[in-house]
């Protein structure tokens, strides 16, 4: 019997270090994607000149900068969950200002 999965009582219980490397591995993973969809935006503004696909990029660094921010917070400095959380969510937010303002901006 792993002790890592049940208690002494045989009951099932989670495995929280392996919950804990899976929620790392997407955190991971979605940090790539936004560093991918940044670049992107960063090559297409460069090519067209446009700002809006400069704010749009923007707006994506920040949602994967919100992604993160909460796990940076709270794993690794020990802030407090909900203010980790909530932190987070801001920063989540501000990325979806940055690309609506560049949905409704000019060139």
């Amino acid at each position: 019997m792993d002790l890592d999965t049940y208690n002494l009582t045989g009951v099932s219980m989670i495995d929280f270090s392996s919950l804990f490397w899976f929620a790392t591995a997407t955190k991971l993973v979605a940090l790539l994607l936004g560093a991918f969809i940044v670049y992107l935006a960063y090559l297409g503004y460069r090519r067209n000149a446009s700002k809006p696909l400069l704010y749009a990029g923007l707006g994506f660094a920040l949602i994967t900068a919100g992604t993160i921010t909460e796990g940076v917070l709270y794993v690794l400095l020990g802030t407090d969950l909900l203010a980790a959380t909530a932190t987070g969510t801001l920063v989540t937010i501000l990325g979806f200002i940055a690309i609506i303002f560049s949905i409704y901006s000019t060139k």
